[in-house]
């Protein structure tokens, strides 16, 4: 694994230089972890929730594409995949809440984009209201939860992402769900 991982840190790096030969090489490499991310997203969602999780992928890797961000190593290219991810999804479910509204949208096939029920809408909705309030109070907490519950990184690849021990993301960890819970009980 170690040396995948420095591998995909590697191709990662030269792909931001402007090889573009290296995605070739990258998306092998990388694929199948984004896929789990995706479904690790998936299963904690109610059983009539359907998603695309090879839709999912494919559009967050095409955003990913298009930002050209600098990235450190291969968990902090995770960590941006999370993020991205989340935004997805954010977008998808405030789609469904427009749709229920006739804001006129077109319906799109299941396997161009994701189908995301009213109740799974109006919890991502919330939870990313949640998300922005704490990231208002403390930025690192709100990291952790969005690469933990997005992203589905473990406490080593979250503590490589934003540069910080895993006891302190242990730590974060258990603050975050703590507050969250109450932040959501109250809402």
């Amino acid at each position: 694994m170690e040396n995948g991982s420095h591998e995909i840190t590697v191709l990662l790096r030269k792909h931001q230089a402007g090889n573009e030969e290296v995605v070739d090489k990258l998306i092998p490499l990388i694929y199948e972890q984004l896929k789990l991310m995706a479904h690790k997203y998936m299963i904690r969602e109610n059983s009539d929730h359907t998603l695309n999780t090879t839709g999912l992928v494919h559009e967050a890797y095409l955003r990913i594409l298009k930002q050209n961000a600098d990235y450190q190593n291969r968990s902090h290219f995770y960590a941006i995949v999370a993020t991205t991810m989340r935004r997805i999804l954010l977008e998808a479910a405030r789609s469904k809440k427009a749709q229920k509204r006739g804001d006129g949208a077109h319906k799109v096939p299941l396997e161009e984009h994701f189908i995301i029920s009213e109740e799974d809408a109006d919890q991502l909705i919330t939870i990313d209201a949640a998300l922005n309030r704490l990231q208002a109070i403390d930025e690192r907490l709100a990291q952790i939860v969005e690469l933990r519950y997005f992203g589905g990184l473990n406490t080593e690849e979250i503590a490589m992402a934003i540069d910080c021990s895993e006891s302190t993301v242990k730590r974060g960890w258990q603050t975050a769900k703590a507050w969250l819970f109450e932040y959501l009980k109250g809402q």
